[in-house]
This record gives C-alpha cells, structure tokens and sequence, in this order.
C-alpha cells in the first residue's frame, strides 16, 4: 500500500522515527504527507526524542503543550541543523551581524535566544540597553529598551524568575551599590524598571530568587549574602588567610546549602532558616588550582552543583551533590572528571586558554594556544556530558576572522544560547557581534520565547531614559610635566593613612627616573590592563587602590609599593623594571591597623587566583599595539570616539588621534 493511503496515525508513527531533513523532504512528496508532517503532535514527538538523547530543550517555555505547531518544527529544525554542525565538527557562524556602541561593553547576557541585554560605559556615562536578536537579523537594529545608571557596570547576574527577567548590576568603585532590575512591558513599550537597591554592597556573583550574593561591602571584601526585598544582609564567615582575603570565583545555592568556590578551596554552608539567622559553615576542601569556573545549566536534580571549571589541565566537570555533603562527613566535596585536556602551547602564555562560558549543552572559551605573532585568538568548545565522562573529547574550533569582526583579543565577553545555535559577543572598543551558527532556517517563531509581565509590580521606578552625567577623574598620561603637578586631585587621596613604616619606605610621589612607571596614577586607575586591573582580575581585590609609600632598591631592581584597598593593606612587588614580574602581598587585618608599625615579616604572599587574566592582559596589550602600529595602523579606540564614544584618553595610544580626541573633549 502506497504511504499516502495510510491512516494518519501510521504516517506519524513513520514520520517520527526519520530525521528532521527526511522528513522535511517528505512532505514535497503529495498533499496528504504535506498535512501529515505539520501536525503539532509529530513535531512534539521528535523534540521529546531529542530530549532524550541530549536533555532539557528551553526549560523556560515550560513545556511544548502550549507551543503551536510551526513553532515546534522551528525549534526542531534549528536543533536538527545544529546537531549536524557537531556531527561535522563545524561549528562556524554562517551569518553574522555587528553592531558598533560608543561605550566600552562591560556586561551582556543573552536570554532565551531573543533579548539582548548589554551594559556598556565610559567615564562620563553608563548605559544599558536590550535588543531584540529577531529584529536584529531582519534588519533592524533599534533597541527595545535603554536606560542609564549612575556608576559603571563591573559585575552581574541575570535570573529568568516567575515574575519576569531580573538582574542585579553590581555598579563601582565609584558608586558601591547592586541595583536589582527587571525588564518588562510598558504602556509606551519596553521599560526596565528598578526593583531594589543596595546600597554598600557590590560585586554580584550570584542570584538566586530573593538572595544575592555579593564579595565586597563598603568597599572591603566581605563575601554576604542579600536578601534584597527585604534588605537582610548575612556575612559568609572567612578566615583571614592568605586564599580566603580575595573575591571568590562564584557562589551557588542548591536546596538549603551554599557552595562557595575559591581558586584553591571549595566551603559549603547552610543557609538561614527561622531556626538561626546566621550561615554557617559545614564543610571545607583544599582542592586542585581552579582558574575559572561557571556552573552548567543543564539539568539536573535539584541537590545537584553542575560546575565546569578550567584550570591547568583543561576542561573539567565537577559534580555536587549537596545531599550527600551535609550528611556524610568524610564524603570528598568535589570529584572532578576531565573533559578535554590542554594542548601543548608554543606560546609564553601560563594559561592559554581563558574566558570560560557555561551553557546547557556546551561550554565555550577562547584559546591562544595556536595564535601567531598578528593573528588573536580563536574559539573552542565540547559538549557538556550529562554523566562524567568515560574518555576526554576534543574540542571544536571555530572563529570570524576580518576587520568588520569584532577583536576577540580586546577583553571580549560573551554568551550562548547552544539550544538554538546563536552566540553574542562585545569587548571593550563596543564592538557587538552576533553570530548565527545554524542560518538558512525558518522564519523565527515569537512562541519560542516566553510573555514578559506587563502588571504593576513592586518597583521603585523606571530607570532614567537620559544619561546620568558621572565625570569620572582621569590621570592624563602627560611625561613632559612633573608627576605631581600633572596628577594634584589623585595624589590628594594617596598617603593619607596614619601608619608607622620603616625608613626605607617612601611617601613622596617625586619623579625618580629610574622607578617612576609602577609609582604613576595612570597605573593605579583600574584601566585595562593596569596594574590595578591586575591586581583586581589575576589575585581578586576588587575595589578602589590607594596608595600609601614606595620603595626602590635599584641594586636588587626591586619595586614595591604599599597600597590599601577597602580596610587591608597590600604590598606589591615587581622585580625587575617595567614590573615584568608581580607579586602581591597580603597583611591580616587588625582594629588598630592604621596606627601600627608595618613589619615586612608580616606580610603574607597571595597566590594568583585567575592566571587566565595575564593571558587575557598579554593578549590585549601585544594585538593592540600591533595593531596601531603596524599593517592597517587601525586605532579601534579612534573608531569609538568617532560614534560618539569618548573612551579613556590614555588608551588613545597614537599622538595626533590623542591630541585631536583631547581637543574635541575640552571644547565646549
């Protein structure tokens, strides 16, 4: 009997056990399998067997029930397409789409492969705005929604919640408070609209329905927990050791217990309950150095940590069982399991591979294991097992090369929806890059996203829709004035403090020749790739450096400098010129500690908690003035303030651009 003339149900019991394409390829056939394979049932059918094989798809739409049948074969084929991709072990873009920002891109989130959220800013303005990625490949690249903010966007957490999308900004060092906002339908369109505000608390490594988790407060770091409808704030007890003075790599809550991962321990507490109101801690581990971590999306039972953790030996999966912690003592806390190992590099770099993403199904990162002397580097990505592994899987490679592209080198960040195949990408010059990995599909479907709530909820107000003028300092890189002439409001902050050093240490800020580079307020400022920004991205002190004395021992070519950072004292050393080698060093914090003698023996070394970011540092610092100074001289920083942008003038590194840009920002 010919298949048209099948019963329907038969035709679908065939249908679904083909591929999407046969199937697809089937329906050209007649009329009557044309009708067959559209039906929602069908459809519905083979996402649930490709769940099966590969789990969770799109946990928010809570369901395929409420879906209509074009917009299951939609996801099914975007799915389909883009397993093949893997199959092949070709994962490049086939479109791509760039959009240029006049700010620096300091945060971005990409949610439910449709909204777009981005923080950008410079020293005069902070922005945050959400696109529509549909709108953006049809060709319209207005926003949905823009907002300013009174400080600069450093850290964030998004929250797909109930009531809608939520994110909580960490804004500093300028302005020390976490703003908790939601992004929702108004009366005259799209609005974000400010839920909470923090004040003191900064640096947001976690949310949770109502709970942050925050690692600096007033200005110190103090990792807390922050219930912010009710401004409940709980400190997370550390020790004050070397390992535990520094911000941790990221907090997670899994039923009753918190998971804080560090560079090189694990701590497990409970939560607050009605019985106590404090957190305490249950379980402690020394573990293998972890670079970076980030926990998996993917499913998994309520009691179950996913983290992926990079470190020297690669890609590793850790899974936590938080059950099984809180009730057997002697359990280890954190078996890991290899994923993917590193390659042997020819390159300097401590840690080729850095920036590490999590997804559902896979994580991504970029490696500069295989960079050339012009060439940046490139992405990598695997699978995420949703066992631990039996043996280790090579990664996939795949990058956009091109000036139209954005420069991966240049501090990018970036996120993945690896259900529907789209990747988004933003650095620091704003260049902002989409990129279509599975293209040639059917048109987007609205239903593959989920309603956001247009009721009145408990917010404080609409964020401002005009800039919020900031105006922060910045220290001119001017070497033809004297250094305190040049620098007299920076200086005024720094050696201030009542302490008691020994006679070798200094605290004039004159220029000496032969040691004036780590001395200089345009190193101190937190600016890519400064020595503050080392300080804050390689060993984890966030916050605000204010320098207290120096010292130069020109026989030994050793440079340090004594500085303070939120209520404790560091020293940093480099010993060589120029601080071709670091080294920080941390002293315990006492009540008196502004009026006691400062003992060298004191002091303890803080080990590097993100050696990644040397490789992130190097990597900006030798393609950027390649780049400027060599081939196409392109000046990307130029480029930004060409749209409008007015980018840190130090970081316009080629004099007459420097000198035109300082003309245009002095004029009226």
């Amino acid at each position: 009997m010919a298949l048209p003339l099948l019963p329907e149900e038969l035709i679908l019991i065939i249908c679904s056990e083909l591929c999407v394409e046969d199937i697809l390829r089937l329906r050209q056939t007649c009329r009557v399998l044309s009708t067959a394979t559209r039906t929602k049932l069908l459809w519905s059918y083979v996402l649930r067997r490709h769940e099966y094989m590969h789990g969770n798809l799109l946990s928010y739409l809570g369901g395929y029930d409420r879906l209509e049948a074009f917009a299951l074969e939609t996801l099914a084929c975007r799915v389909a397409r883009l397993d093949a991709k893997w199959k092949a072990r070709d994962l490049s873009p086939v479109r791509d789409y760039q959009l240029r920002l006049p700010q620096s891109i300091t945060w971005l989130r990409l949610v439910a492969g449709t909204w777009l959220f981005v923080a950008s800013s410079d020293n005069y303005i902070s922005k945050l705005t959400c696109w529509d990625v549909h709108s953006i490949i049809r060709g319209h690249h207005e926003p949905l929604a823009e907002a300013y903010l009174p400080g600069q966007v450093k850290t964030g957490q998004l929250e797909v919640q109930d009531s809608g999308i939520v994110l909580a900004l960490g804004l500093g060092p300028e302005s020390q408070t976490v703003h908790v906002i939601t992004f929702r339908k108004g009366s005259d369109g799209h609005v974000f609209s400010e839920l909470a505000r923090v004040d003191g608390s900064s640096h947001v490594l976690m949310l949770a329905g109502d709970v942050l988790g925050c690692a600096l407060r007033a200005g110190t770091i103090v990792p807390h927990l922050v219930n912010w409808k009710e401004n409940k704030i709980h400190i997370i007890p550390q020790s004050d050791v070397p390992g535990e003075r520094s911000v941790p790599h990221l907090m997670a809550i899994r039923k009753n217990t918190l998971v804080l991962v560090r560079a090189e321990s694990l701590q497990v507490y409970t939560l607050p309950s009605v019985a106590k109101d404090h957190v305490d801690l249950v379980k402690r581990a020394d573990v293998p150095a972890i670079w970076e971590a980030v926990v998996s999306t993917s499913p998994a039972e309520p009691s179950i940590l996913r983290l992926l953790i990079l470190s020297a030996v690669g890609i590793e999966m850790c899974l936590i069982d938080v059950d099984v912690l809180t009730e057997i003592d002697d359990e280890p806390i954190c078996p890991r399991f290899t994923v993917t190992t590193q390659p042997r590099y020819r390159h300097s770099y401590p840690a080729p591979w850095y920036r590490l993403c999590g997804g559902s199904r896979q994580c991504l990162w970029l490696s500069a294991s295989e960079t050339t002397r012009m060439a940046g580097p490139h992405f990598k990505t695997v699978p995420i097992p949703l066992q631990p592994p039996t043996e280790e899987v090579p990664p996939i490679a795949w990058s956009q090369d091109g000036p139209e592209q954005s420069a991966l080198w240049a501090l990018s960040i970036f996120d993945i929806d690896d259900i529907l195949g789209v990747t988004v990408v933003g650095n620091c010059f704003g260049e902002l890059s989409i990129y279509d990995h599975v293209g040639n599909h059917p048109a987007q479907s609205e239903e593959l996203t989920f309603d956001l709530p247009r009721g009145e909820s408990p917010i404080i107000s609409d964020l401002p829709m005009v800039p919020i003028p900031l105006n922060l300092s910045y220290t001119p890189r001017n070497r033809e004035t004297s250094f305190v002439e040049a620098n007299p409001a920076v200086l005024s902050k720094w050696t201030q403090d009542p302490i008691d050093l020994g006679y070798h240490w200094r605290r004039d800020w004159w220029d000496h020749e032969e040691c004036s580079g780590y001395r200089c307020c345009d190193e101190w400022e937190g600016v890519l790739c400064d020595l503050a920004w080392k300080v804050e991205h390689a060993y984890g002190f966030s916050g605000s450096i204010v320098p207290q004395a120096w010292l130069y021992n020109k026989w030994h070519l050793v440079q340090r400098l004594l500085f303070r950072l939120g209520d404790r004292y560091l020293v940093y050393t480099a010993d060589a010129p120029h601080g071709s080698g670091m080294e920080l060093m941390s002293y315990p914090v006492y009540p008196s500690n502004r009026n006691r003698f400062f003992d060298e023996c004191d002091a303890e070394t803080e080990r590097c908690t993100r050696l990644t970011a040397t490789t992130e540092a190097e990597m900006y610092q030798r393609l950027c003035d390649i780049e400027t100074s060599e081939g196409a001289q392109r000046n990307r920083w130029a480029e930004q303030a060409e749209r409008g942008g007015r980018p840190h003038p130090n970081l316009l590194v080629i004099p007459p651009l420097f000198q035109h840009y300082l003309e245009l920002i002095d004029s009226p």
